[in-house]
C-alpha cells in the first residue's frame, strides 16, 4: 500500500513534546487549535476520556503541520476521568449520562463545524479516540456536514452503528476491540454509496489507547505504530478532502 508524499513525510511522534498550537475559545469551550487557519481542510478532533493529554495535542500539531486546520475542544471542561475512575462502574455510568453524553457534547460539534467552515475549510472531517470514537459515529449519523470520520481504538461502538453512518468511516481498532464486529460492520458499509471510501486497519499488536493518552511513546515500537496510525488518518482524509 502506498501513501501520498505528505503522509510519507509525517514527522514521528516523540515522548517529550512541546506544543506548537494555540489555546483559545469556541463559545464557552476551551480549545486547542493547530495548523493554519484558512486551510481548505478542517479537522474536528474528540480526545479520549483523559482530556488534553500531550499525546493528542502532539497528534493535532502533526496533522496541522500537514495542511489541516485542527480544532480540539475541551468537551470535558477540564474535568477528565482518571485511571482510577475506569474501575468504578457507577462513575462510568454517570459519566455517560452527563459529561460524556452526546446530548452534552452535540453543541460543540455543531459550533466546531461552523467555526471550521467560517475559517475557510471547504471540507471538514472528524476524528475520535476511545469514547471520542463513539461521538464520531453518532455525529456521522445525526449531523450533516462532515465529509467523513475516523475512530481510533474506539469504545462503545455497537454492531448496529455501522448501518447508521451517512459518510465514509475509517476504523483503527487495537487488539482489545471486537475484531469480528468491525469486520462484519465494514462488510455492511461496502453496500453504501460511499462504501469504497471506508477503511478498516487493525492494530493487532497494540493495546487499547496506544494512539491516545495511554500510549507510551517513549517505547519505540508504540511510537512507530502511533505514527503508522497517523499515516492512515492522513491518507484517509487526503482521499476525502481536496487540497
Amino acid at each position: 500500500m502506498s501513501f501520498p508524499s505528505a503522509c510519507c513525510n509525517t514527522p514521528p511522534v516523540v515522548a517529550n513534546y512541546t506544543t506548537k498550537g494555540e489555546y483559545g475559545k469556541l463559545g464557552d469551550y476551551d480549545c486547542y487549535f493547530a495548523g493554519k487557519k484558512g486551510s481548505k481542510r478542517g479537522l474536528f478532533i474528540n480526545y479520549d476520556v483523559f482530556g488534553f493529554h500531550p499525546n493528542v495535542l502532539q497528534l493535532c500539531d502533526i496533522l496541522g503541520g500537514l495542511g489541516f486546520y485542527v480544532l480540539l475542544p475541551d468537551l470535558l471542561r477540564g474535568v477528565p476521568l482518571t485511571m482510577a475512575d475506569l474501575g468504578k462502574p457507577k462513575v462510568l455510568e454517570e459519566f455517560m449520562r452527563t459529561a460524556g453524553s452526546w446530548d452534552t457534547s452535540k453543541g460543540a460539534f455543531v459550533q466546531g463545524l461552523e467555526h471550521l467552515r467560517n475559517s475557510g475549510a471547504t471540507s471538514v472531517g472528524i476524528i475520535g479516540f476511545c469514547w471520542g470514537g463513539r461521538h464520531v459515529v453518532t455525529a456521522l449519523e445525526k449531523l450533516d456536514g462532515f465529509v467523513g470520520g475516523a475512530i481510533v481504538h474506539p469504545a462503545m461502538v455497537n454492531s448496529d452503528d455501522f448501518d447508521k453512518v451517512r459518510a465514509p468511516l475509517m476504523a483503527l481498532p487495537s487488539k482489545d476491540e471486537d475484531k469480528q464486529m468491525y469486520k462484519n460492520g465494514f462488510e455492511e458499509l461496502k453496500a453504501k454509496p460511499f462504501g469504497a471510501q471506508c477503511r478498516l486497519e487493525s492494530f493487532e499488536d497494540m493495546t487499547h489507547g496506544f494512539c491516545g493518552a495511554r500510549g507510551d511513546w517513549s517505547d519505540p515500537v508504540v511510537a512507530k505504530r502511533a505514527n503508522d496510525a497517523i499515516q492512515f488518518l492522513v491518507s484517509f482524509f487526503d482521499g476525502l478532502m481536496p487540497k
